[in-house]
C-alpha cells in the first residue's frame, strides 16, 4: 500500500509564539524592573487620575441607567474562577447558560445569553470586540485563562447600548482587564483535580511608582484530558501590559496577550445507545465516547493581541479615549476523510487515477460499475475513486482596530454625552491542505491545495450616547449608532467567484428612569437593532461544489444580487423594577424581543463544528427575569472573634419563551425559486431552555475562611426546531424513535478555601506572605448523569453531548 504523508511542519504559531514571547519578555521585564530600579515606590499608589476613563462610562450611573446591567467583581472572581473557560464562569450569571464541547469546562465552551449565542453577543476586552469579524464567533480557547487577568465583568442583556461602543443583538459582555497601578504583588498558583486537570501560574503586578510607571506580566499553562474521550486541551497563556501616567492628565498603556493552544475536538455528540450505556454496559464509559476517534484531528491556533490605550483629560469635564488594536491569528484544523463520508478524489479537485492492480490499495478506493464490480480500462487499469484522507484547513488573518471615543460630562452635572466609532479591518486567507491520504494521483505536490480564498472584510462604526437627568427623579437615555460592513472574496483561485456585498444600519435605543426614591426605581427602553450575516451564510469557500447564496449571480461581470440568508433585524422591549437596600438588592425585568429573519441552526454542525444556518420568517425571543442578593451578615455574628462574616444568599430565575411565529425550514430550493422544507411555525426554537434558575450561598469570614454552595436549574431543551415532533406527533410512535429532547437536570457545586495569613498577622510568615491560600473545590456534588447540549446527525439521528460526573480540583495560591 502507497502512502502520501506531507513532510512534517513546526506547529501554528510554535516558533513565531517563542521568539514573540522573548522579545516581549525582554522588553517588558527590563521596562517595568528598570522603573523599580530607578525610582521608589509611590506612597499612595491609588492617588492617580485618568487610567481607566475608557471603562468609567456608566461608573456612577448604574442606579438611574434605564438598562439591564450586572457587574462581577474581582472578589467573586477570585473566590470562583479555578480553571474553566470564561462562559463557564459566567453560568449563573441572570439567563446565561453555557456548556462545553469537552464536557469538563475548559476547551471549546460557548455560552448564550437569552436563547442568543455568542454570534449575537457584543463580546469586548477593555473595549476593543472579540468577535471574529467574518464569522461572529468568539474562541475563548485562543483567551485561555483569561478571567485570572479580569477586574470586574460588566453583562447587559438586550440590544447593546453605546455606552460600550460595538453594538450586539442579544446583549453584550465587557470585560476590564486587571488595574495593575492600584496594587503591587506577586501570585503563585498551583492546581490539579480531576481529569488530569492541571493549571499553574506566575502573576507580578508592580503598582504605581514615583516615576508614574506601572507594570504587570501573567503568564500561566493550562492543560486536560477532558472529561470525553480524546477531548483534551494543551494551553499556554501569557498577558503583558507596560503603562505610564503623563502629568496630571493622560495615561498611555501598551498590552500584548494571546494563548498559542491545541485541542482535540470534540463537537460531535453521541447516540441513545451511548447515553444509556447500551454499547459496553458500563454507562459511564459510554457517556465518554467521543466519535472523533482520529488522534490527530486537532485544532493549533495562536492569536496574539496587541493593544495601545491612551486616555486624555482635554478638561475638567471632557475625556478622550483612543485604543489602537492589531490582532494576529494563524492556525489551523486537521479533519479526517475516511471512504465511508462518501467523500471521492473530485471533492478534493484531484482526479481519477489509475493502477495495474487491485491489490495495491483498499479494494474499496476503486470504482466500481453498475452491477457494483470493478472495471479496468485497456491500457490505463483500474480506476482509483477514493482514499482515506486526512486535511489541514488552515486560517491566516490580520485585523487592525481604531476605536475612539469621547465623553463629556454636562456642567452642573446633570448627564453625560458619549461619541464614539469603530473603525475596523480584516483581511483573511483561508486554504485546504491534504496533510495525509493513502491514495493520491501521481505527482501530487507536497503543498497541494484543494481550496484557497481571501475574505476581507470593512467595519466603520459611528455612535453617539446621550444620559441626562430630566427631573430630580427622571432620567433619560438616548443613543444612535450607524454601522457599515463590507465582506469580499478575492482571488478564489480554483472557482470563478470573487464578489462584494455590504451592509448598512442605523440602530437606535431611548429609555427612562423613575427613582421613586433612593431604593426604588423602574425603567423602560425601546431599541432597534440589525446584525448581517456571517460570511459562510453567504458562501462556503471550503467546498469547491458550493455556491454563493444568491439569487442572481453572472460571474463575469461580477453581479451578485438578492443573498438567500440575509441580515437579522430585532425590536427590543423592557420593563424593569429595582430595589436596592443595605441588605437586601433585587430586581425584575421584562422584556420582548420581536426578531424578523433570524439566522437559526437547524441542529446539523458543519465540519467545524459550528452550526448550520437558515433564516427563519419572523420570531419572538421574551421573558421573565428575576434576581435577588440578601445580605445576611448582619443577621449573624461571629461571637468568638467579635467579627461580622460576610454572608450572602443570591439567586435568579429566567422564565423564557423563544418561538417561530413564522418558519419554512429551506431544505432544498428548486430551479423556479420554489422553497421545499419543513414548517416550524409556532415551534419552541431549538437548544433555548425555558427555565434557568440558580442559587448562591456565600460566606467569607476575616480569619480567611471562605466557601459557596452553588445550585443551577437548566430546563428542557429541544434538539432540533421540530419542539420534538409537535406538529407530527404520530413520529412519536414509529419503531425506534427516540425523543429529540435534552432533558431537564439540576447540578449542585460547591467550593471552600482557606488563607493562613489572617492567622498568623503577628508571626513572620504573616509579614512575608501576603496570601497563603488554599481551595478545594468539588463540581456537580450529587453525580448526576446529564447532557448540557446535542444537536441533529445529518440523517437525523438524535445526538448528546454529556456533561462531566462528579469532580475535584484542588489549587494553592501564594501572594507576596
Amino acid at each position: 500500500m502507497k502512502t502520501y504523508r506531507k513532510a512534517v511542519r513546526p506547529a501554528a504559531g510554535g516558533l513565531k509564539f517563542k521568539v514573540l514571547l522573548l522579545i516581549s519578555v525582554f522588553f517588558l521585564f527590563n521596562f517595568g524592573f528598570s522603573i523599580r530600579a530607578d525610582a521608589q515606590e509611590a506612597e499612595d499608589t491609588n492617588t492617580y487620575r485618568t487610567p481607566t476613563i475608557e471603562v468609567d462610562a456608566i461608573k456612577g450611573i448604574e442606579k438611574v441607567v434605564p438598562i439591564v446591567l450586572e457587574t462581577v467583581k474581582k472578589e467573586a472572581i477570585e473566590k470562583r474562577y479555578w480553571m474553566q473557560d470564561l462562559p463557564m464562569f459566567l453560568s449563573g450569571s441572570t439567563n446565561i447558560y453555557a456548556y462545553s464541547e469537552s464536557g469538563a469546562s475548559v476547551g471549546y465552551s460557548y455560552f448564550t445569553i437569552r436563547g442568543f449565542d455568542q454570534r449575537r453577543l457584543s463580546i469586548l476586552l477593555n473595549g476593543t470586540p472579540q468577535n471574529d469579524p467574518m464569522d461572529h464567533q468568539v474562541n475563548w480557547v485562543e483567551l485561555s485563562d483569561i478571567t485570572s487577568s479580569i477586574e470586574n465583568i460588566q453583562i447587559q442583556r438586550g440590544i447593546s447600548t453605546a455606552l460600550f461602543g460595538t453594538s450586539g443583538i442579544g446583549g453584550v459582555v465587557n470585560l476590564q482587564t486587571i488595574d495593575y497601578f492600584k496594587n503591587k504583588f506577586i501570585n503563585l498558583n498551583a492546581g490539579y483535580g480531576a481529569y488530569n486537570s492541571k493549571r499553574f501560574s506566575a502573576e507580578y503586578s508592580s503598582g504605581l511608582t514615583q516615576g508614574g510607571f506601572g507594570f504587570y506580566g501573567k503568564f500561566s499553562k493550562t492543560k486536560t484530558d477532558g472529561y470525553r474521550n480524546l477531548s483534551w486541551s494543551d494551553h499556554w497563556s501569557y498577558f503583558l501590559s507596560a503603562g505610564k501616567i503623563l502629568g496630571e492628565s493622560s495615561v498611555i498603556k501598551l498590552n500584548i496577550y494571546g494563548s498559542p493552544v491545541k485541542n482535540h475536538t470534540a463537537y460531535k455528540g453521541i447516540t441513545k445507545r451511548y447515553l444509556d450505556g447500551q454499547v459496553t454496559g458500563d454507562i459511564r464509559t459510554d457517556r465518554r465516547y467521543n466519535p472523533i476517534e482520529y488522534i490527530n484531528e486537532v485544532s493549533d491556533f495562536f492569536q496574539p493581541h496587541y493593544e495601545l490605550v491612551y486616555n486624555l483629560q482635554a478638561a475638567k469635564t471632557v475625556f478622550i479615549s483612543n485604543t489602537f488594536n492589531y490582532i494576529r491569528r494563524d492556525g489551523f484544523f486537521t479533519t479526517n476523510y475516511p471512504i465511508s463520508a462518501g467523500y471521492d478524489l473530485h471533492h478534493f479537485r484531484l482526479p481519477y487515477f489509475y493502477a495495474r492492480d487491485t491489490f495495491t490499495y483498499n479494494i474499496n478506493y476503486y470504482l466500481r460499475n453498475q452491477r457494483g464490480r470493478i472495471d479496468t480500462i485497456l491500457g490505463l487499469g483500474y480506476t482509483v475513486a477514493r482514499t482515506d484522507l486526512v486535511a489541514k484547513l488552515n486560517t491566516k488573518s490580520n485585523d487592525y482596530g481604531w476605536f475612539p471615543k469621547v465623553h463629556i460630562r454636562h456642567t452642573g452635572d446633570i448627564g453625560n454625552l458619549l461619541i464614539g466609532g469603530e473603525f475596523r479591518l480584516h483581511r483573511s486567507e483561508n486554504c485546504g491542505e491534504i496533510d495525509f491520504a493513502n491514495a493520491l494521483p501521481p505527482g501530487t505536490p507536497d503543498d497541494y491545495k484543494y481550496y484557497f480564498y481571501k475574505g476581507n472584510k470593512n467595519t466603520y462604526s459611528i455612535y453617539l450616547n446621550e444620559f441626562t437627568n430630566m427631573a430630580k427623579k427622571l432620567s433619560g437615555m438616548f443613543g444612535i449608532q450607524f454601522t457599515y460592513h463590507k465582506y469580499s472574496v478575492d482571488n478564489s483561485a480554483y472557482t470563478p467567484y470573487n464578489f462584494d456585498v455590504d451592509y448598512k444600519f442605523l440602530t437606535s435605543r431611548v429609555g427612562f428612569n423613575y427613582n421613586f426614591n433612593e431604593y426604588f426605581r423602574a425603567f423602560v427602553n425601546a431599541s432597534i437593532a440589525r446584525r448581517e450575516p456571517r460570511l459562510s451564510d453567504l458562501y462556503d469557500g471550503t467546498s469547491l461544489t458550493a455556491k454563493p447564496n444568491f439569487k442572481t449571480i453572472d460571474t463575469v461581470n461580477r453581479i451578485y444580487r438578492d443573498p438567500l440568508v440575509t441580515y437579522e433585524e430585532m425590536n427590543d422591549y423592557e420593563l424593569g423594577f429595582g430595589y436596592g437596600g443595605s441588605l437586601l438588592r433585587a430586581n425584575l425585568n421584562f422584556y420582548r424581543m420581536d426578531y424578523t429573519n433570524e439566522i437559526v441552526s437547524n441542529g446539523q454542525l458543519d465540519i467545524f463544528g459550528q452550526p448550520m444556518t437558515w433564516n427563519a420568517g419572523k420570531s419572538v425571543h421574551q421573558g421573565i427575569e428575576i434576581e435577588f442578593e440578601y445580605n445576611m451578615g448582619g443577621k449573624f455574628q461571629n461571637g468568638k472573634a467579635g467579627r461580622n462574616p460576610e454572608i450572602t444568599l443570591s439567586g435568579n430565575l429566567s422564565l423564557t419563551d423563544n418561538y417561530f411565529i413564522t418558519y419554512l425550514e429551506k431544505n432544498y430550493i428548486d430551479s423556479l425559486g420554489n422553497i421545499y422544507g419543513n414548517d416550524y411555525s409556532g415551534n419552541q426554537i431549538l437548544l433555548n431552555p425555558q427555565i434557568i434558575g440558580n442559587l448562591l450561598f456565600n460566606y467569607n469570614s476575616e480569619i480567611g475562611l471562605s466557601g459557596y454552595i452553588a445550585m443551577q436549574y437548566i430546563g428542557k431543551q429541544y434538539l432540533d426546531n421540530s419542539e420534538n415532533e409537535r406538529k407530527n406527533p404520530e413520529r412519536r410512535n414509529a419503531p425506534g424513535y427516540v425523543d429529540k429532547i435534552i432533558n431537564a437536570h439540576t447540578v449542585f457545586n460547591a467550593g471552600i478555601s482557606l488563607d493562613l495569613i489572617p492567622l498568623f498577622k503577628s508571626d513572620r510568615l504573616g509579614r512575608f506572605f501576603r496570601t497563603l491560600e488554599v481551595s478545594f473545590r468539588i463540581n456537580n456534588i450529587f453525580d448526576v448523569l446529564y447532557e448540557s447540549t446535542g444537536g441533529m446527525s445529518a440523517n437525523g439521528v438524535p445526538l448528546w453531548i454529556p456533561a462531566a460526573d462528579r469532580n475535584l480540583f484542588f489549587n494553592m495560591r501564594v501572594g507576596f
